[in-house]
Formats: C-alpha cells, structure tokens, sequence
C-alpha cells in the first residue's frame, strides 16, 4: 500500500508541474498578442502591414489553446502519456518560431544537413521560444542581435542561439537552470525563474541537453543539443 500511494503522489506531482509549465507557457503568446495590438493600435507596425500581425495574434490564439487543450488531458491522464517520440524537424519548428519572434535583426545559418530528431515538438518549440523571449528581456542599452546556428556532430544536431544581451555573471551560470533562479543584473522584475528550468527538465525528457556560455556585458550563447533520428 505504501507503494501505491507513493506511486500516485509521484503522478499528481508530475501533473502539478506540468500544469504549472503550462501556465508559465501561456505567458510568451499573451506578450505576443499583447505587444502585437499595440503596434497595430499605435500604427507603428514598420514593414509589416497590418494582416502580418493579424495573423500572429491568430497564430498565438492557437498556441494558446493547444497548451489548454494539453494541459486538460494531463489533468485526465497520466503525465507520461504525452508523447515523446514524435518525429521533429528541427529547422520547421525553428522557422516557425521565427516568423512569429519580435526581433528585427536575427541572422539565421541552418548549416545542419541532418534535422529529424524524435522528440515532443511542444517541448522543442518551447525551449526555442524562451530563448528568444530571453533574448528580448535581458537585451542591453544597444540594438537587439541574435545569431542562430544549426549544425551536426556526431550523430547528434547542435542549435545555438548567440545574443548581444547584457550577459550573465560568472556566479550566477551553474544557478540558471535551478528552479525559482532569477538573477537580477538586468533589474527585470517579472521573471519568474521557471523558464529556463522547464526548458532543461522538457530537454532532458527527450534526451537533449542546453550549455549556456556567457560574459557580463558581453553577452550570452545557450546550445540546445538534441539526438538524430539514425
């Protein structure tokens, strides 16, 4: 009896966390939409005419509802249920996701001549979301530059997302990953330190892992490394 009862608070965990992800997740398409009527209320929607932004509201509206549509089932469902050998293309999500990013000079090099990995695109999408929104909440004082990178070794393919933020201390790199972790350099009040510690757990659940590298003032390249299909 003791097993089984131990068993089930293992799953009622696991569908707290999740459901706590979701909520997280549901923040970055809310911003989206948000900053997206603005620009349209405003008429300050520069080279994109008013439908491109039309169309990424609608596009956030269905991101939004697929999180709540995923998170009812988990709350039905074992957690485990979500499948996590779905067959991704990497460079499809990672466009994807680009088209609906808010940075102006975002240098993309697919150089990986392999990008089918098997995995869960929710959580590949995810990961790449956050880093963009990171991207974004700790740019410094100068234009935002972001620089992507696809690229095999080995059997494994590598994308690296190089900023020109305002970097992370050398203290606070072992701590990114850790639950609750925000670290204060950029004086952003509204991280909740859950970010990055999903993005590593989703990661980890489909074999992947992320490094982060980076300066203060100088800075920061997060790698998200994930298994080919072979």
């Amino acid at each position: 009896m003791a097993q089984i009862i131990k068993t089930n608070n293992d799953m009622e965990n696991d569908r707290l966390e999740y459901v706590t992800n979701a909520f997280h997740e549901l923040k970055n398409p809310l911003t989206t939409i948000g900053i997206a009527c603005d620009l349209i209320r405003t008429n300050e929607i520069g080279e994109f005419n008013c439908d491109s932004y039309l169309d990424i509201v609608s596009n956030e509206c269905r991101r939004m509802k697929n999180i709540i549509d995923a998170t009812i089932k988990a709350l039905k469902h074992n957690y485990f249920d979500i499948d996590l050998n779905q067959n991704c293309d990497v460079h499809e999500i990672l466009c994807s996701v680009i088209r609906n990013c808010r940075i102006d000079n975002v240098a993309v090099y697919m150089t990986a001549n392999r990008y089918k990995v098997r995995g869960n695109y929710e959580y590949i999408e995810s990961a790449f979301r956050e880093l963009f929104e990171n991207a974004i909440k700790y740019k410094s004082g100068q234009p935002l530059h972001l620089k992507i990178n696809t690229f095999n070794k080995g059997d494994k393919i590598h994308i690296s997302f190089s900023d020109n933020g305002i970097g992370i201390e050398k203290k606070n790199l072992e701590h990114i990953f850790e639950n609750g972790f925000n670290h204060k350099t950029s004086g952003y009040q509204y991280s909740t330190g859950l970010g990055l510690y999903y993005l590593r757990r989703n990661l980890q659940r489909i074999n992947g892992t992320i490094m982060v590298e980076s300066e203060l003032g100088k800075g920061s390249v997060f790698t998200i490394t994930l298994p080919l299909i072979v």
